[in-house]
């Protein structure tokens, strides 16, 4: 006999076997949403790489709630969007504001310890609450790991600085020299560690001294002409100016939106983000490292900034021990020159002088002829070079009083003071005697145009040598600057050659310039003297 049950508890139990089935179908299905929250989440705090997180961030949330697009912004400290990510087809509709869920769309802030770092926002679903749960879940996960990325970040930023200060140091302080002028090497690494497109160091000019003056582009690296030149900057109306007053670092996040920014290191180029730290010296500010970033670029970091201004400081003694060894280079010079000016008068000029006496006394021996002319003539050659020896020992002994010394040493000073900017020591010479009694203005003029004539050579002839000549002739004073650089092809003279040809005028002299021979410019300033 056939065993069987009753219709009305087997359908009892075939319910309960049904809404078993089910109830573990839905365990098994949490626990598959869990593991994939559980996978998610590892892969999400994998990494400390900032762009990696956020990329991977996307990818799990629209792979654990099934969105068909995925995308995540990274809002700066100020809540500027600086990074946007996304996954999935047609991105434009996925980035959004807001929170919670709304039909096929999720958006969730991304905050870790009350901060919030941007929002994910999902596209493209039927979502519902748990899946709203899980990306929160998964949201709260990548606020820590975006947090975590950041302090890695920054943390790796300052060891490159810290590096960068440290190579710079040495390289600076080390006894050998591999030609590099200083600022440049100091401009040259800060373009690097602090990712800039544009870097310029500025100094007060010559006459900047007071509140009123200007600041003098010295060093420029980024994709600028060289041979343009960059006009001077005013302390008072310009971003480097207003570093160089203040003694604080500035921090503009876009040139373009600034109003009040005034004058930069580069004029006609469209600069974003820019970055100007005061060179602190031994209680005073020496300048100012300037750095840029092309427009559309992140702007500096507050850890930029902070490092910035330690990094401004081997700068500062870059500037420093540049003038400290031009000062040694010249006291060893004037120490030369006056042990050659002590060779010269106590020997050259005693052996001179008895060679003439030989002669005179040869001279009295010798009847009319040829040969008597000659030893005449010898005679009044070694007269010559002895006057000559007598002009140049009183010109290489420093400190001796006149007008002649005074003006050879002010000379001496103005070469020597550009010689880093020029990245070479130009050669100096003086041909005749000098004059006792010289204008007061004819000799300033003088020395600005061998100024004007030096800094020219500096910033636009792309020289590696240069020559400067003083000739006091008859009635005469010559200043003569020549250099080895590309020329000045068409380019027409500007403000401060105009200067040097009215100074020249307004002393009745002429000012030319020419092509040197076989390369270069010869700069020929000629007024006459008293």
């Amino acid at each position: 006999m056939a065993l069987s049950f009753p219709d009305l508890p087997r359908l009892e139990l075939d319910e309960l076997l049904t809404q078993l089935v089910d109830r573990a179908q839905e365990v098994l299905g949490t626990q598959g949403r869990l593991r994939g929250l559980l996978r998610a989440n590892q892969l999400v705090t994998s990494d400390l790489t900032l762009t990696t997180v956020l990329h991977r961030t996307a990818e799990a949330a629209r792979e654990l709630v099934g969105a068909r697009r995925a995308a995540l912004d990274v809002v700066g400290p100020t809540g500027a969007l600086v990074e946007f990510v996304h996954t999935g087809p047609d991105p434009e509709g996925a980035a959004g504001t807001g929170g919670g869920r709304d039909g096929g769309r999720l958006d969730l802030p991304i905050r870790a310890r009350d901060e919030v770092f941007g929002h994910l926002h999902l596209v493209g679903g039927r979502f519902t609450s748990e899946d709203e749960e899980l990306a929160r879940a998964l949201a709260t996960t990548a606020g820590i790991s975006i947090s975590n990325a950041r302090l890695y970040e920054s943390a790796g930023r300052r060891g490159e600085w810290l590096q960068a200060s440290s190579a710079i140091t040495r390289r600076l302080l080390a006894d050998g020299d591999d030609g590099a002028r200083p600022l440049d090497v100091v401009a040259q690494s800060m373009r690097d560690v602090a990712g800039a497109d544009l870097v310029a160091v500025v100094r007060p000019a010559e006459d900047g001294g007071g509140p009123d003056g200007q600041l003098r582009v010295e060093a420029m690296l980024g994709p600028v002409d060289p041979r343009r030149p960059v006009p001077p900057l005013p302390q008072h109306g310009s971003l480097p100016g207003r570093a160089f007053i203040s003694g604080e670092a500035v921090c503009v996040a876009d040139a373009a939106t600034a109003g009040d920014l005034g004058s930069v290191p580069w004029p006609g180029l469209d600069v974003g983000p820019v970055l100007a730290v005061p060179l602190v010296g031994s209680g005073r500010v020496l300048g100012v490292l300037c750095a840029a970033r092309l427009s559309g670029r992140l702007s500096f970091s507050d850890v930029d900034v902070e490092m910035a201004g330690s990094f401004a400081n081997q700068a500062a003694l870059a500037v420093e021990l540049a003038g400290a060894r031009a000062e040694q280079a010249r006291a060893t010079m004037l120490d030369e020159r006056e042990r050659i000016a002590a060779d010269l008068a106590d020997t050259i000029v005693q052996r001179l002088f008895s060679v003439g006496l030989t002669l005179q006394g040869a001279l009295a021996g010798l009847g009319p002829g040829r040969a008597a002319d000659r030893v005449r003539a010898s005679v009044d050659d070694i007269d010559g070079i002895i006057n000559q020896v007598r002009s140049t020992v009183f010109a290489l002994r420093p400190g001796t009083g006149g007008v002649a010394a005074g003006l050879r040493d002010r000379l001496l000073d103005a070469v020597a003071q550009r010689t880093d900017r020029l990245g070479f020591e130009p050669a100096l010479r003086f041909s005749g005697v000098v004059p006792e009694e010289l204008p007061a203005d004819l000799v300033q003029d003088l020395l600005d145009v061998l100024c004007e004539a030096l800094g020219n050579v500096a910033d636009h002839a792309r020289a590696s040598s240069a020559e400067v000549e003083v000739t006091a002739g008859r009635n005469r004073l010559v200043l003569d600057v020549r250099d080895d650089g590309v020329g000045m092809g068409s380019a027409t003279p500007g403000r401060g050659l105009t200067d040097a040809r009215r100074r020249a005028e307004r002393h009745g002299g002429t000012l030319t310039i020419s092509p040197c021979v076989p390369v270069g410019t010869c700069l020929s300033w000629s007024v006459p003297t008293p």
